[in-house]
């Protein structure tokens, strides 16, 4: 009779020993953390005041609060930065939330971690934890291994991204762009105001869809498709669950197997794509043909089955196909999330920029010639022409600067101490090292008229005095673990521009969608679109818009 309640007893016991244990885990973190900010701050390095029980969270607390609303945590930081007069580096300690950080705000300084040999290639565990409802894996995905895992898995997927195969693929991605350009043309005869990025991600999920899979999943047109739905599911769930207050985040057990069954689903939805890739492998359609484009997966199976003793005949190991499955995932959200919110940031830069907007059509005639419905045929019949917009890929950049997608991050070491111009040394031993590409590309002691949309310092030579210091443009970071995709955004980008931007305006009217709200954006730059938190950064309100037609000849 008392057996029940002897076994509920010892696995109540149990469970209260388990959580006694990894509440002292915690505290010995916590006062471990605390006790390198004490030591960093007596040995007199910059940091925001300090606190030995709740570190910089509350000087956080602070600087979010001058923000508007939803602006994204690189503002945070970079707030804590200038209300230390705008210091080339500080530490930060917001553990619980995260790892203690070095925050850099001067390219010399993150130039010489991302050159460092081995701070340079380690990317920190909690990208792991970060990554993990997106790839899968245990997060782990060509942006989050390191060491030999990652050189190998680099090895693999390097082939798709050779200057001949982007040039191939140019095509499928004009194809889908042409789709869009249909889309926008509706719009034209719609006076009401609308949200361009729900646009241009489904946009760029097609282009992923294609050049990612060779899948045509046609979200533009006919609705969302099972793979992008299941994979959209499992990004929507990712971010709610880092939403603590409405989801209790990382706590909420159903949740967790929400994005477990999910994935679960996307996994076997991506297989049923390997393998039909497979059997279209072994046919020998994408093989031997350099003109022909090949999808990221085709490369990755034609790297896989090129390996010596390996005949195509043979099924594919579940290691391989364990990684294959990360590694999709993690391109489909790289491509599919970032891009877009640099195609928004571009529409809103142009749209108050009109001198730059008419340079940038000059530019496009020259190349492409006055007739706007020609261009598109012109870069699938020759995808090299878009080589030859200098202006294009400037405006691309200065696009970046102001509105970089994300921040770069790697692990410090005890054999990685920064030293500025100086002579002042930042340790980064038991810290992450955090370039905050914000403060880097809008600083003012590293750049002339650093707030300004100017193309034109990206095309002067070095005496001219808007010429950029060394490292100072960093949105795809350098080092060894630079951005592999970096060519290919720039290439569909400048794609994009020689599409849209002669044939459509951009008006953006954030003054009509939140004429209720009262937002000082002092602390964001006085940007309308400031950057907010979804993944990569997205400008805000997903860009409330009209189009019209600009009146060239199409």
């Amino acid at each position: 009779m008392d057996s029940p309640w002897l076994l509920l007893n010892a696995s109540f016991g149990f469970l209260v020993a388990v959580a006694l244990v990894r509440f002292i885990a915690f505290v010995s973190e916590v006062w471990q953390h605390r006790a390198l900010m004490r030591q960093l701050q007596r040995a007199g390095k910059p940091m925001p005041p300090h606190s030995s029980i709740f570190g910089h969270l509350l000087q956080a607390k602070v600087a979010a609060d001058e923000l508007p609303p939803g602006a994204h945590s690189c503002y945070i930081l970079d707030r804590l930065s200038v209300k230390q007069d705008r210091a080339e580096a500080y530490y930060f300690d917001s553990y619980p939330i995260a790892v203690p950080m070095l925050i850099v705000t001067d390219p010399y300084l993150a130039n010489q971690a991302m050159n460092h040999p081995w701070t340079g290639a380690e990317k920190p565990a909690t990208l792991t934890e970060w990554f993990h409802p997106i790839s899968g894996r245990g997060g782990l995905n060509l942006f989050t291994e390191n060491g030999q895992e990652w050189k190998r898995n680099h090895e693999t997927f390097l082939p798709f991204f050779n200057s001949s195969n982007l040039d191939a693929t140019m095509p499928v991605v004009v194809e889908e762009m042409v789709v869009f350009r249909d889309i926008l043309r509706k719009e034209v005869h719609s006076p009401n105001t609308f949200c361009l990025e729900p646009l241009t991600l489904r946009l760029m999920n097609d282009i992923i869809g294609r050049v990612v899979f060779n899948v045509e999943l046609r979200n533009q047109t006919s609705g969302t498709h099972p793979l992008s739905e299941t994979m959209l599911r499992q990004l929507r769930l990712k971010f709610a669950s880092n939403n603590v207050v409405d989801n209790l985040g990382q706590l909420n057990p159903f949740r967790k197997l929400q994005i477990w069954n999910n994935g679960r689903i996307l996994n076997k939805h991506i297989r049923a794509h390997i393998e039909n890739r497979v059997e279209v492998f072994r046919s020998a359609k994408v093989q031997d043909d350099q003109t022909a484009f090949n999808s990221l997966l085709d490369q990755a199976l034609a790297t896989y089955y090129s390996q010596s003793g390996r005949q195509q005949s043979e099924t594919i190991d579940g290691e391989f196909m364990t990684m294959l499955c990360a590694q999709l995932r993690m391109f489909f959200f790289a491509g599919y999330d970032s891009t877009s919110g640099t195609l928004i940031s571009l529409c809103y830069l142009i749209s108050k920029h009109p001198e730059v907007l008419a340079k940038l059509r000059a530019e496009h005639d020259e190349v492409f010639g006055r007739s706007v419905a020609a261009c598109p045929d012109k870069i699938i019949e020759s995808p090299a022409i878009l080589n030859s917009l200098p202006y294009s890929h400037a405006v691309i950049k200065e696009a970046m600067r102001l509105f970089p997608p994300a921040n770069g991050i790697r692990t410090g070491c005890k054999d990685l101490v920064l030293k500025s111009r100086d002579g002042t040394e930042y340790p980064t031993e038991g810290v992450l090292v955090q370039s905050n590409h914000i403060s880097i590309q809008r600083n003012p002691s590293v750049w002339v008229r650093p707030l300004e949309f100017l193309p034109e310092r990206f095309l002067v030579g070095p005496e001219h005095e808007l010429y950029p210091p060394k490292g100072a443009w960093r949105p795809f970071e350098f080092g060894v673990r630079n951005c592999t995709g970096q060519a290919f955004v720039i290439k569909e980008v400048k794609a994009f521009l020689s599409i849209f931007a002669r044939e459509f305006n951009f008006e953006e009217r954030y003054d009509e969608l939140y004429a209720d709200e009262k937002v000082d954006l002092t602390n964001v730059y006085h940007e309308k679109a400031f950057l907010t938190e979804a993944g990569a950064a997205h400008a805000r309100g997903g860009l409330p818009c009209r189009v019209s037609l600009s009146g060239y000849t199409s």
